[in-house]
């Protein structure tokens, strides 16, 4: 009975590792094949009215490897006359549709995947679309006057800033699209 048990379990140890000769160690995950896709950073502001506190999204491509290559942080800087308010909360922000942990890092925003979220172990090739949401409820106001403005945004694994513009309607606006 014993061995019968022993010759069950080594069966189903090579089902599990995909077949006899498979290594034990896989190593770390490799990119997975698939068509690399175009992200352009970009903004988003909703409502783009002045003196609005919208909804922002702002979009990067960093690759995806296990999570998404950021280093320390994605880091949010608006440009004056724009500003961070003095504490933003982490339930305000979302990283990648997800909870998200924020703090202020110099000036600037700096947000990550919550402690604890899960991340899938797969690698893809080419850049990702990721999406960081600072909800109304931060309190990122928009100036009241209309014009463009502008944030910067980088992550740690790359801190060079990129410059995301974005336009603030004229109230007159509103009145010539209705």
């Amino acid at each position: 009975m014993r061995r019968l048990s022993l010759i069950v379990a080594a069966g189903l140890l090579t089902v599990a590792l995909g077949g006899p000769g498979r290594a034990l160690a896989q190593g770390p995950p490799q990119p997975q094949p698939g068509a690399p896709t175009t992200v352009q950073p970009s903004i988003s502001v909703d409502p783009d009215q002045p003196g609005a506190t919208p909804h922002w999204q702002f979009t990067l491509a960093p690759t995806y490897c296990g999570g998404y290559r950021i280093g320390d942080g994605v880091y949010v800087s608006p440009e004056a006359p724009l500003a961070l308010p003095s504490t933003v909360s982490s339930d305000a922000v979302l990283f990648a549709g997800q909870p998200a942990s924020v703090d202020t890092a110099t000036g600037a925003l700096r947000v990550n995947p919550a402690p604890g979220l899960a991340q899938s172990m797969v690698c893809m090739t080419g850049p990702r679309a990721l999406v960081v949401d600072v909800l109304p409820e931060a309190g990122l106001s928009l100036p009241n006057d209309p014009g463009q403005y502008a944030v910067d945004v980088w992550t740690g694994a790359d801190p060079t800033p990129i410059t995301l513009s974005f336009q603030v309607a004229s109230p007159d606006d509103d009145a010539d699209s209705g």
